[in-house]
């Protein structure tokens, strides 16, 4: 201290006041180490009596701990939540729970308003807050977090207890199993393939559909539905003979004709949840494929829709495709090509059947033209079991009838289902845990459809079966005039007739449009080629012009070039007059024998004539230039053989002309010289 009062002393400060400052850093740290210190041991100590229990949003206990929280009158009493409208959530359960808000006075409208449901207000506990719930004679800490809260996924939920075993969360975890599964009995859990991240996306729940609604020929059904209860039960008698434990099946067939339908109602009546995968969809490729193919579930249904045209994006549906891609212009292929989709069909084979492949899932493709698919993606062992799905016939559509229009009940029948709901009403549920279930809150059909004896019912439906042409109509169609005609069974039956004309027409109709709508595309296509065709011979004639005007041009302009150039000499000009007079006297001989050659022939001879004298002046040049001292007989000799060779073309027919004198071109170096 002394040291410091002797350092701080040349500035003048007042050595007290930082005697006071010093003093009080000294004391808050030590304070503030102690309370860290304590709080730290404090929640070392409570922690070390708490069991801590973590669920994730992307698997299923999560849902079940979130439906038995929705139950919770604590739950609903939070003192701190968010406000929102009930809406089709993640387990798709339309169940009341203790933080909904309802309307003291309910009209009978359904709870529609303007033809929209109405909303249910929720309270529902806020994220990342601890509430507290008693259960089983513990107090449960609940803590609901979200790790990505801008995208609405990834959520958490964490349970603590204070108890010496975890039997406690044990049974919360399986009592809330229990409960979710019974209020999810008659729904259908959907997931799609998210090809950004490569998992299953939850896509929602729908109502189960009965296997009474799909008709099909006699023991198509009951078929399907053995032979998948068979597989889900075989999987030691796979695995004892070194099979894969997977199953697939094919549905093709005509457009409309239940294919979706029944594996819908398949996964109702088996219980098991669908994945659907798009292989046409945006960034699915071989290695997102493999990665979703191998956390599929291994009980589920695996559904690939519309098989045929996974791989090529302009593939339209109807009969007249062959399967290959449409031709397009450079924007739309480019547009596509950027879109990442790299699937192949190697990729699918090995995601289907290879060594990462999920077991124990019951694949379904769907497909319109099985002709378009490749023998390796149909063999058996990928494909086991084909059905083929065809118009409907007239044992469908009196199957349809009866399933859309209802009839009383005989009279025992109607004694036996009142003492089947009495006793059902007296019986109490085993299972303590089920007795909050709430009921069906459906009400009675607000359609007046007119109650029918079975009889009427029976012979509408097989005059109407026998109104409906065979293999003709689609099912989906069918459905569909029903659909309108719902609540007059008779009406149905007599204007049955009148409707299959109708639908005659517009398919005529639809067909004469899209013919005429193919010639006007062909029409308009071969147009176009003529139109590219002419335009390139266009440009190949002008091109070719152009290329022998340029030649023309670039001859002339060389020989111009050469003239210029060339020197002038006596030597020059001497053989120039010899060559013009052996040129003379070669066309005076060419025109003695030949007095009825045409203009033309004259014209040719003096312009090979022309063409001879400027090629010798230039060659003889370049021998007085090489051969000033050879001798006058050695320059005579040359001078004959070229006269020989040069007279040929000029004379055309006078091959053997007589060569010049040698006397006279033996004067030329002497008067040079």
């Amino acid at each position: 201290m002394d040291a410091l009062k002797s350092v701080l002393s040349p500035f003048g400060m007042n050595t007290n006041a930082i005697q006071d400052t010093l003093k009080l850093v000294v004391i808050g740290g030590t304070v503030e180490t102690a309370r860290r210190a304590s709080v730290s041991a404090w929640n070392g100590f409570v922690d070390s009596f708490f069991l801590t229990a973590h669920f994730s949003q992307e698997d299923y206990p999560y849902d079940w701990l979130m439906h038995w929280l929705a139950k919770q009158p604590a739950w609903g009493r939070s003192r701190e939540f968010d406000i929102t409208t009930r809406s089709v959530g993640r387990n798709s359960i339309n169940q009341s729970s203790s933080g909904d808000i309802e309307e003291e006075e309910e009209e009978d409208d359904g709870g529609l308003v303007h033809g929209r449901r109405r909303r249910k207000v929720q309270f529902m506990p806020s994220v990342d807050t601890t509430h507290t719930i008693y259960y089983r004679g513990h107090w449960l800490r609940i803590t609901r977090t979200k790790r990505y809260p801008d995208y609405g996924h990834g959520a958490s939920l964490k349970i603590s207890v204070v108890a010496r075993n975890n039997d406690v969360l044990k049974k919360l975890v399986l009592e809330a199993k229990r409960e979710y599964e019974k209020d999810s009995e008659h729904r259908v859990h959907i997931f799609i393939a998210d090809t950004s991240r490569s998992y299953w996306r939850f896509n929602g729940s729908r109502q189960k559909r009965p296997m009474s609604s799909i008709v099909l020929e006699p023991g198509v059904k009951e078929m399907l539905v053995a032979d998948c209860r068979d597989f889900l039960n075989s999987e030691e008698w796979y695995a004892e003979r070194g099979i894969p434990f997977r199953r697939g099946y094919l549905l093709h067939g005509v457009p409309g004709s239940g294919k979706t339908s029944l594996i819908h109602s398949l996964a109702g009546e088996l219980g098991l949840d669908i994945y659907v995968v798009s292989l046409s969809a945006k960034g699915m490729s071989d290695n997102t494929l493999s990665a979703l193919m191998s956390n599929v579930p291994s009980r589920c249904i695996l559904l690939l829709e519309d098989l045929d045209a996974a791989f090529t994006r302009g593939v339209s549906r109807d009969a007249n495709s062959t399967g290959a891609p449409t031709v397009k212009d450079e924007k739309a292929t480019a547009a596509e090509t950027n879109d990442g989709s790299t699937l192949s069909l190697s990729g699918l084979l090995n995601s289907l059947d290879g060594v990462a492949a999920a077991e124990g899932r019951l694949l379904f493709a769907t497909t319109n033209h099985i002709e378009r698919l490749d023998p390796a993606l149909s063999r058996p062992g990928r494909m086991d079991v084909w059905i083929n799905f065809t118009n409907a016939t007239k044992w469908q559509a009196e199957g349809i009838f009866k399933c859309f229009f209802p009839c009383k009940p005989s009279a025992a029948s109607a004694t036996a289902a009142a003492a089947a709901s009495t006793s059902a009403s007296t019986e109490e549920p085993k299972d303590a845990s089920q007795k909050n279930l709430p009921g069906s809150k459906r009400k009675a059909s607000k359609h007046a459809i007119p109650l029918l004896t079975e009889e009427e019912i029976a012979e509408l439906a097989k005059k109407f079966g026998e109104a409906i042409p065979e293999d003709e109509l689609s099912v989906a169609s069918l459905q569909g005039y029903l659909l309108k005609n719902k609540t007059r069974p008779r009406e149905c039956v007599e204007e049955v007739s009148e409707w299959i004309k109708q639908e005659r027409e517009t398919r005529e109709k639809l067909k004469r449009e899209k013919a005429e709508r193919e010639a006007k595309e062909a029409a308009e296509k071969l147009e176009a080629e003529e139109k590219v065709k002419k335009e390139k011979e266009e440009a190949e004639a002008k091109a070719a012009k152009e290329k022998a005007e340029r030649e023309a041009k670039d001859k002339l302009d060389r020989k111009v070039a050469k003239k210029k150039t060339r020197p002038e000499s006596p030597s020059s000009s001497i053989k120039t007059d010899t060559t013009a007079t052996a040129a003379a006297t070669v066309v005076a001989e060419t025109i003695t024998e030949e007095p009825t050659s045409s203009s033309s022939s004259e014209t040719e001879t003096s312009t090979g004539a022309e063409a001879d004298t400027e090629e010798s002046v230039t060659s003889e040049e370049e021998e007085g230039n090489g051969n000033q001292g050879t001798t006058a007989a050695s320059g005579e000799a040359k001078k004959e053989k070229w006269v020989a060779i040069k007279s040929q073309p000029a004379t055309g027919a006078a091959a053997t002309s007589t060569p010049v004198p040698p006397e006279t071109e033996a004067t030329a170096p002497d008067g040079a010289s």
